[in-house]
């Protein structure tokens, strides 16, 4: 490429593809520097389990209220643009906060807040890239990858600056991160903002997909499976270091685990192609089960970190399979709506009933309790996969609609 063909793209079209990267990359360090370290944080003021499980709890509800309200915002406005803008300087002030308070009913109000923001950084995010690549024909997960990056690299590093200076930077860290996140996000033109509806009412269509089997055993599933890693990234960080680890060891962990979801994600694909989506799935719920048992059995801190790619396998394989399943077996004028419910039911009401029952049973029991309760949710979660491999209901035909089901 020429000098001149190259300052061309740099200062086109391939700015503007930087800077989605790096606004993902931002976005996602932020989050990497917040949730797996926040628990350092309730730690320091001294609240009790079931004090974190009742916040950690909080997020997932107030997404499920907030998140249409912004796409209803987006829609009726078309200022996408805006609304990203406004929530992650938002998000980020409201992340500062935290360094002035100290007691469990501030921290339960402030997160309350700074959830109502985040609800909105990660879905507006994803609509204005998808119109993007879809628009460049590009492949969105090539963008997408990059929070993953910054996910992994936060932990690691955030985990660092925590042992040496407290818990207070982790809350410097994620407000510098959104903000230069922010900076990012305004070097885009206001043309990829616009296009296509964002949002659709997640009851729209709700009596049909009702009447798919196959759909209503893999979310209840994902309940399971969802609700145990997310909570996860919560808990792990007094887990680790009940058994022996430091609180830079939380961020080295993280560091790989996420790191190890990058090449699974890329073999899933050949998984599928040869023994099928459902044997992945399935697959990946076991391995998701034996790690929670075996975490239960407090390995030693060298085991966890030398496994480490066991994330790969189970959350890896998820993740990259689970929404080609609801694409697969839910009519195509549903699917919008299907992909809502199967987040809302998995990243909101299975995480939310994980954290709250964490929360209780390191209180009556130990942190060590708290992943054998998760290695049973994710065992519950393996049956309704099994009927859906094993049981005599087939995939949903996209242009047949909801009859194939019966």
């Amino acid at each position: 490429m020429s000098e001149s063909l190259s300052g061309r793209f740099l200062g086109g079209a391939g700015g503007r593809y930087v800077s989605f990267c790096a606004l993902y990359l931002f976005i996602y360090y932020g989050f990497g520097a917040f949730s797996p370290l926040i628990t350092q944080y309730y730690k320091s003021i001294h609240l009790t389990g079931t004090q974190i499980g009742m916040i950690s709890a909080v997020a997932p509800v107030v997404s499920i209220v907030a998140q249409p309200m912004w796409g209803m915002i987006c829609d009726r406005f078309q200022i996408r643009k805006a609304v990203l803008l406004g929530t992650l300087l938002a998000s980020g002030l409201v992340g500062l906060l935290f360094t002035a308070v100290s007691t469990y009913a501030f921290v339960f109000l402030l997160y309350i807040l700074l959830s109502f923001f985040q609800s909105a950084i990660i879905p507006v995010s994803d609509s204005l890239t998808l119109n993007y690549t879809k628009k460049h024909q590009l492949q969105f997960g090539d963008i997408r990858m990059w929070g993953a990056v910054g996910f992994a690299l936060a932990a690691f590093v955030t985990g660092l600056f925590v042992e040496r200076w407290g818990p207070s930077v982790l809350f410097i860290s994620y407000c510098l991160a959104l903000i230069t996140a922010l900076l990012f996000l305004m070097r885009l033109p206001g043309e990829v903002t616009e296009s296509s509806r964002f949002t659709v009412s997640i009851f729209k269509g709700m009596k049909q997909l009702l009447r798919i089997p196959r759909f209503l055993l893999f979310l209840l599933a994902s309940f399971c499976m969802f609700g145990a890693v997310n909570a996860n990234n919560i808990w792990f960080s007094l887990y680790y270091q009940e058994i022996g680890g430091t609180v830079a060891g939380v961020g080295l962990a993280f560091l790989l685990f996420a790191g190890s979801e990058a090449p699974f994600m890329k073999l899933a694909g050949y998984f599928v192609r040869r023994w099928g989506i459902e044997t992945t799935l399935l697959g990946a719920a076991i391995f998701s089960a034996i790690r929670w048992f075996w975490y239960s059995s407090a390995p030693s801190t060298t085991a966890v970190l030398l496994i480490f790619f066991i994330q790969g396998v189970s959350v890896g394989f998820y993740l990259a399979t689970a929404a080609q399943f609801v694409r697969e077996n839910t009519p195509a004028s549903l699917q919008v709506t299907a992909l809502a419910v199967f987040f809302s039911v998995g990243s909101g009401l299975g995480t939310m009933l994980c954290n709250l029952l964490a929360g209780w049973i390191k209180d009556e029991f130990s942190t060590l309790a708290i992943y054998l309760f998760f290695g049973v949710v994710t065992t519950l979660g393996i049956l309704p996969l099994l009927v859906i491999r094993f049981g005599p209901w087939k995939r949903v035909e996209q242009d047949e609609g909801v009859s194939a089901t019966q």
